[in-house]
């Protein structure tokens, strides 16, 4: 169920250079949703920007009634965000589209998320709910240096097994994600993959994927200037002709689902 309402701010903090943590008093979308699905936020009353931003819903309390989301200030919209303060009202609207599918079955007690950049958004709530399911679960996590890397003690807390990449080698191990997944995956490890991060990230991991026969689950990043299926500008192609659109057949899919 889409719910709008109108939240009030408990904290916008600023955790790296770009990278801000917003809590939003929220009950009713905090009671509904459901890993990998995201709200659009509406960040001023005026005709700049016209459109809602599309954020990932990062975590949620249910019994305090708020939603953490995680975003990164890289235009005019996500910057408006961050002057928000303390007891500020948000339009918010939400939650949206389809988010990640928990595993079952005998095959089910393993998960591996996969997240690269700002990719780390829709992780954690994913995560509360796999611990929850008593699914293990381990955080492969690659950014462009170490003050990207945001979070980390947040899964930890949770009893998440975290591995860390960074391009430059400041944090982890130096390379990309994709990298450190294909490494694991060499000692035989297995589990499902859940993935959130960069178009070419996730094209890298579609591969290997199907190369390996894995079950992975893909979050896709895009521009959603409607999130309702109205305005069709979030297109992605499927295979054998045609489109799906990531704000309501996804933004999660199978990696067979998409062509990337």
């Amino acid at each position: 169920m889409i719910s709008p309402c109108t939240g009030t701010i408990v904290s916008n903090e600023q955790l790296s250079r770009t990278i801000w943590l917003l809590r939003v008093e929220a009950p009713v979308i905090a009671q509904q949703v459901e890993p990998g699905q995201f709200v659009q936020v509406r960040v001023t009353s005026t005709y700049d920007p016209l459109l809602r931003t599309p954020l990932s819903v990062h975590d949620s309390d249910p019994d305090r009634g708020t939603i953490d989301l995680l975003y990164q200030t890289v235009g005019t919209s996500t910057q408006l965000l961050s002057n928000y303060r303390e007891q500020m009202r948000l339009d918010i609207l939400g939650p949206l589209g389809k988010g990640f599918t928990l595993p079952t079955g005998p095959k089910s007690s393993f998960a591996l998320l996969v997240a690269g950049g700002i990719g780390i958004a829709p992780m954690l709530l994913l995560a509360r709910f796999l611990m929850a399911n008593q699914v293990s679960t381990r955080l492969l996590y690659g950014a462009r240096t170490a003050s990207d890397m945001v979070r980390i003690d947040a899964f930890e807390k949770l009893g998440v097994t975290v591995a860390c990449s960074t391009d430059d080698g400041s944090y982890g191990v130096r390379g990309n994600v994709v990298d450190l997944l294909a490494d694991f995956l060499q000692s035989g490890a297995g589990g499902e993959i859940f993935a959130c991060g960069p178009t070419p990230m996730l094209k890298a991991l579609q591969s290997l994927a199907r190369e390996r026969e894995l079950a992975a689950q893909l979050s896709l990043e895009a521009y959603m200037a409607c999130g309702l299926g109205a305005c069709l500008g979030c297109a992605v192609a499927v295979p054998g002709g045609g489109y799906k659109h990531v704000c309501t057949d996804g933004p999660v899919f199978a990696a067979w689902e998409v062509e990337l």
